[in-house]
């Protein structure tokens, strides 16, 4: 009785490794999808030599911890569900021939933030667009003139270019 009890175990212990070995050739099939790097969306389209390619790499390299970073800090804010919304919805504007304001707004407006993740979210974009113009300002050193003219234009924080701020004074008590 007690050898066939072992051999039962065995079996089904034999049974579980080999499914979880399938289950490991099945995912090495399939290739991980890789983040985006740091300068991508910002050299898409150019026409880059062999050596800006290199200067490139080696800057996805020096900004990719902090990129990162900020998205991971990004998903601990915004649950999954509330992405796939964003998505959903900018991509319906977007096939209805929205303009970039009004896909903003609709993925804006889908997600349903609280109070509490919208200045959570303010306040790690602010940290995303002072990390966007070290890159870009990284990308000015390879890039020639006229690649240059391509990159994003450096916007100022919601603060700093707001003309209804300027000559107001905070109350100091």
């Amino acid at each position: 009785m007690k050898l066939f009890q072992l051999l039962v175990c065995a079996a089904v212990l034999s049974a579980c490794v080999s499914g979880a070995s399938a289950d490991e050739k099945g995912q090495k099939g399939k290739k991980k999808q890789a983040a985006p790097s740091a300068t991508s969306r910002f050299v898409a389209g150019m026409d880059l030599t062999a050596e800006q390619k290199t200067k490139i790499s080696a800057i996805d390299k020096e900004f990719a911890e902090k990129v990162q970073a900020l998205n991971k800090k990004r998903s601990e804010i915004v649950s999954r569900d509330q992405m796939k919304a964003q998505r959903e919805a900018t991509q319906a504007a977007k096939d209805a021939g929205k303009s970039a304001g009004e896909l903003r707004k609709a993925g804006q407006d889908a997600m349903n933030l609280t109070p509490e993740q919208k200045e959570k979210l303010t306040a790690l974009q602010c940290e995303q667009t002072e990390l966007n113009g070290k890159i870009v300002e990284a990308l000015k050193k390879v890039l020639t003139p006229e690649q240059q003219e391509k990159l994003p234009q450096q916007r100022k924080g919601k603060d700093g270019g707001n003309k209804k701020n300027k000559g107001k004074k905070k109350k100091a008590e």
